[in-house]
């Protein structure tokens, strides 16, 4: 089953991925030392090369970040969305537990959020 995708960012009704975001590669390596500055180093599991993204919503009218803020709220922290990352070629799935709202003016606030690179089947 297909997890449901992650609104639109980067063109359409939501705008533009803002200044601000960015993408974190942090490769999870097991290493094992042995003396005499020797080593052995290898991937930490399936997956051992996560990508995050700290997502920053361009301006936005409140409503499209409510809806926004609605969507990552149904998530619930834990349940997969997919999410295409600027300059990449294929969506990629991600979780979000925590994100912010910046009440920019009365009419137009920003969202701020963590993504992180999910790899569940």
């Amino acid at each position: 089953m297909p997890y449901p995708a992650f609104p639109t960012l980067g063109r359409g009704t939501f705008g533009p991925v803002a200044p601000g975001s960015s993408k974190q590669v942090a490769p999870a390596i097991l290493t094992a030392n042995f003396g005499g500055r020797y080593s052995q180093r290898a991937g930490d599991g399936i997956n051992p090369l996560p990508r995050d993204f700290t997502y920053r919503s361009a301006i936005l009218p409140s409503a499209d970040i409510q809806t926004l803020e609605d969507f990552l709220g149904e998530r619930a922290g834990y349940k997969p969305f997919t999410f295409l990352p600027p300059g990449e070629a294929a969506a990629r799935q991600f979780t979000c537990e925590e994100w912010s709202v910046d009440y920019t003016s009365a009419l137009f606030w920003t969202l701020t959020a963590t993504f992180k690179e999910n790899f569940d089947p």
